[in-house]
């Protein structure tokens, strides 16, 4: 994930802006779930997830819990393990649970 370009400053998103991105962020985190239940990864999925979070995500303060744990996600499947999947799997539960939390209070 990438640091702001230099001279700009970014605010945090309005709530409806927010909450359709989190929609959208955890349609993509349900589709790479099956995915890894059925022990693959789709690197287009997470290049999806990564373009949604450099797009804005991680300048979001309300959103920094989240952002770890997709760069965590991330950080997983670049080395590929026997405990990937079920990892995976996981972590994509862990978000969607923070994404429905964060729904929940900003919408």
């Amino acid at each position: 994930m990438s640091e702001p370009p230099t001279g700009l400053t970014f605010r945090a998103m309005e709530a409806e802006q927010l909450v359709r991105h989190l929609r959208r962020l955890k349609r993509s985190l349900e589709q790479l779930e099956s995915e890894f239940a059925r022990q693959h990864v789709d690197q287009g999925l997470l290049v999806e997830i990564d373009r949604m979070v450099d797009e804005g995500l991680t300048y979001d303060t309300r959103l920094t819990r989240l952002v770890h744990l997709l760069e965590r996600l991330r950080e997983n499947t670049l080395t590929p393990r026997v405990e990937l999947y079920s990892d995976g799997v996981r972590d994509c539960r862990r978000a969607k649970a923070i994404i429905e939390e964060l729904m929940a209070v900003v919408g």
